[in-house]
């Protein structure tokens, strides 16, 4: 009986931590954003194009990007891009610019609490999968981690997308708990997840593929019958999403694609800058046409070259994981010791996690973000700050690893006052 109230008293500690955890976080990312003064929000290298379409929708020309502040290579016909970037970035702060008087501000209060949701999502799963003192862990490696704190008060959709990224990866757990115990929700966790990642796609194009690394897992799973129906549910809620982005850009520009920026970012990832300035595509191509121009130049190049693609993918790769500077010297960003704090501790405590996990399937499914950003930049050149969207789901599972490597001998504790769907 004696085990009983000092469970309680433990839970008790546990929940306070939590709440002054989530607390700090969110109060360390609004004196950020508070203290930025005029023109440091826009360092990221993106930021100025975003701010330019936004522009653009708030003049009522649209979701397009000047030629005059195109940072890609430019063909001479001075045309604005329709569908350079996604629209769900512009398009917050287009609103943040009509609804206060301090857009740029308003935007980072937004972000501000983006990354205080993502660190509540993140303590849901943590706490769900071993206990209170596991999302005590999970959040306190997010809630002062540099990078996190710092990109909140940046003029970039990487808070954002990072929050829709946790949010899938937390109805994947309540969709994979449903099928476990044969629960009749698990159709409304695969809802949605795909809800979610249509939200992050329209921040960030490359999210839409993730539906591949998931669907490829749930087709080698043992219960794949219904891993692949709530698979099909999710993918068809992503796509009836994306649908009037992609009938748009099939009148505007002349394609159903959700971006016309994946040719130039494939050929500038097979060689050299310098070579791609020179080669421009030929005179009243359109835009969809430019991009089916670099993606058959790209194509040439990787068949020429293999080994040098592969040897570029992979430096590229080693860029997105290495724990320090995340962008080139002079960006205005943090120290590069900054990146081994944030880093080093949420991927060690992962791996433990992955290691010593039970639960092998939800453990896979933890790291598929990860598993899948890596791919993307093994093909595409981007910014390494992409990885910082799916370090919340790697430190939830680091908070599962560092409770499970202590709790070995004795009970961890299993009730985290949540409720147990389905």
């Amino acid at each position: 009986m004696s085990d009983a109230p000092q469970g309680d008293s433990q839970q008790r500690s546990a929940r306070l931590l939590l709440s002054a955890l989530v607390a700090l976080g969110l109060l360390a990312r609004l004196t950020l954003a508070f203290a930025m003064g005029d023109g440091q929000a826009g360092r990221m290298p993106e930021s100025a194009e975003y701010l330019a379409i936004a522009r653009s929708v708030a003049e009522g020309g649209g979701f397009v990007l000047p030629a005059a502040s195109t940072s890609g290579p430019a063909d001479g016909s001075g045309r604005a891009e329709a569908a350079r970037h996604m629209p769900g970035y512009p398009l917050i702060l287009a609103a943040a610019e009509a609804g206060f008087d301090a857009g740029d501000r308003a935007v980072l209060v937004f972000q501000s609490l983006c990354g205080a949701a993502t660190l509540v999502v993140v303590t849901w799963m943590a706490a769900r999968l071993a206990g209170l003192w596991a999302a005590v862990a999970a959040a306190a490696l997010l809630t002062f981690a540099p990078y996190q704190v710092y990109l909140s008060a940046q003029i970039a959709p990487v808070v954002p997308v990072g929050l829709a990224f946790a949010a899938v990866t937390a109805a994947g757990l309540g969709f994979l708990d449903a099928v476990s115990d044969g629960g009749r929700r698990g159709w409304l966790w695969a809802a949605t997840a795909g809800l979610a990642l249509a939200v992050a796609a329209y921040l960030e194009a490359w999210a839409a593929g993730l539906v591949l690394p998931a669907g490829l897992a749930a087709l080698l799973s043992r219960r794949r019958k219904r891993l692949l129906a709530g698979w099909a549910l999710a993918t068809a809620i992503l796509v009836a999403a994306l649908a009037p982005w992609l009938v748009r850009n099939a009148v505007r520009v002349g394609a159903p694609v959700l971006t016309t920026d994946v040719g130039w970012r494939l050929y500038e990832g097979t060689g050299g800058d310098a070579a791609a300035e020179v080669l421009v595509p030929p005179e009243g191509v359109d835009e969809a046409g430019r991009c089916m121009f670099y993606l058959r130049r790209a194509a040439g190049r990787i068949a020429e070259a293999p080994a040098s693609w592969l040897g570029r993918a992979a430096h590229r790769v080693a860029r997105l994981w290495t724990p320090g500077a995340m962008t080139e010297a002079g960006e205005g960003l943090l120290h590069p010791a900054a990146g081994y704090t944030g880093l080093v501790p949420t991927a060690a405590l992962a791996l433990a996690g992955l290691a010593v996990y039970r639960r092998r399937a939800v453990a896979l499914w933890l790291i598929v973000g990860a598993v899948y950003v890596t791919l993307v930049h093994g093909v595409l050149p981007g910014p390494a700050t992409d990885r910082l969207a799916v370090m919340p789901s790697l430190a939830a599972l680091g908070g599962v690893g560092i409770v499970t490597l202590l709790g070995r001998g004795n009970r961890a504790i299993s009730d985290s006052g949540l409720p147990n769907p389905g």
